[in-house]
Order: C-alpha cells, then structure tokens, then sequence
C-alpha cells in the first residue's frame, strides 16, 4: 500500500506543470489549444502548415473572472552563441471572455476564449516559421491571465511590452504590470525544422526579428527571409517533449527516493 501511494505521488510530481520545464510565471492547469482538428498539448510537436493561424483555446472547467489575455511566446529562438536562446512573443489578445456553455474542442468539451468585443489584439497572431539554426525544434507556450481587476496602467504595461516582440520576458512583463499571479492555465507545443541546419560563412548575425509579416533571420553571406502568414484575428480565440516528460518523471522518481528514505 505504501509503495502505492508512493507511486501515486511522483505521477502528480510530473505533472504539475502544464507550462515547459523553468519558463516562469508556470501554470498548473491545462489550457485547451486547437489548431481545427489538430490538438497541441503536452509539448506534442506539429507541423508548420498546421499553426499558421491562431488556435480555439479553452478549458474544461469555466474560471472564475470577467475579462482575459492570451501570450505565446517562442522559448527557442536562434543565438550566435548556441545553446544560448532568445524568445520571441508570438501573440498577445486581451479582453477575452469566456463561453458559459462547454462545446466540443479537440478529443473533449472546452469553455472557449472569445474575443467577442473584436478588441485588437496587442501582438496579432504569428504562426511558428523556426529556421534552419540550432535548435531546429521549438517550444511554443500559451498562457492564460485573469485580466479582470487589471487597471489601464497594467493594460498599458502589457501594450507596450509587446510592440517589441524579440526578446520578450513574460515573468518580467507580468510582473510590471503587476499580473504574475494571475496565470490560470498554460500550455505548450513544439513545431520542427526538418533541417538540415544552414551552412555559415563570415561572421553570422543572430538577428531574429520581425517585419512586417516576415521573420529576417541572417545567416552568414545574405539573408534568408521566412514569411509568414498574413497576422489575422480570430473571432474565437483558442496552441525536447520527450525530453520535458523524461525531465518530469525522473523529479517524481527522486521525491519518490526522497519520501521513501523518510519513511
């Protein structure tokens, strides 16, 4: 019985976090992304094609509160000095509402997000274009926030962040705009380059950085320029993993060892 119960808490230790592996602010429950037909969760990886517009997002529960936003940011953008990274915001959508009723999301029913006053968004939507750089494989992490007590000083925190998309610290923004406690579910997925990794020459500049609607990432001689799809709004507005599994099961497995040595 014992070991049992041992067992039973180092599968809740796993999975705590909904969000990747030390992104902060973490979230605990799951938020509910769908790009149509294809579900993203638990850093499952999809295709490019699949994530060029923005997903339906939802929860199975309905939360407490009036009015939300959604952020998703690039964990995984390429440096000049690999493995070191830099983020990039991908999205951010206040004065969200939420349905009262659940209909079906994915594999389940969801209360949707929905972006029924048509607000415009703060960062529209950028579908994931990873380029041929190390890491080829990128982490894309949605969270919720409760935006329902926010002032027009916080609003105006989060509307200034994301006019500068690179580089963006959602722990650091939250936190300005005095939100970092307000994380009420997360979620992430990975989108791949299939590779292989672009060859260099000279002196490479690791400017990733957004214009328009195109990402310009120079590698070496030229540049190479990756569009991506015209930013659109959703009316409704919804989304390494082995290796973010792997990385919870063995904190389980120690806190299990750690449990047991106690008893």
């Amino acid at each position: 019985m014992m070991y049992k119960s041992l067992l039973i808490l180092a599968g809740i230790s796993a999975t705590l976090a909904v969000t990747p592996e030390g992104f902060e602010p973490a979230a605990s429950s799951t938020l509910l992304v769908s790009f149509g037909s294809v579900s993203a969760e638990s850093g499952n990886v999809l295709a490019k094609d699949a994530t060029q517009t923005a997903p339906s997002i939802g929860t199975e529960s309905q939360l407490t509160g009036s009015s939300f936003a959604v952020l998703m940011i690039d964990l995984d953008i390429p440096t000049n000095s690999p493995p070191a990274t830099n983020t990039l915001l991908h999205w951010m959508q206040t004065g969200l509402t939420q349905s009262t009723t659940a209909t079906p999301l994915g594999s389940t029913n969801a209360f949707l997000f929905q972006n029924s006053s048509g607000q415009t968004a703060f960062a529209e939507y950028l579908g994931p274009a990873p380029p041929a750089r190390i890491p080829l494989s990128h982490r894309y992490t949605q969270i919720v926030v409760d935006t329902s007590d926010a002032t027009e000083a916080s609003l105006s925190v989060l509307q200034s962040a994301a006019a500068s998309r690179m580089g963006f610290n959602a722990l650091a923004v939250l936190t300005q705009a005095g939100l970092e406690s307000k994380v009420l579910a997360g979620n992430f997925f990975n989108v791949t380059n299939p590779g292989p990794v672009a060859s260099t020459t000279g002196s490479a500049n690791s400017s990733n950085s957004t214009s328009g609607g195109s990402f310009t990432n120079s590698t070496g001689t030229g540049s190479v320029t990756k569009p991506t799809p015209t930013p659109t709004q959703s009316p409704i507005v919804p989304g390494a993993a082995m290796a973010q599994k792997a990385s919870g099961m063995l904190l389980g497995i120690a806190i299990v060892g750690a449990v047991f040595v106690t008893l």
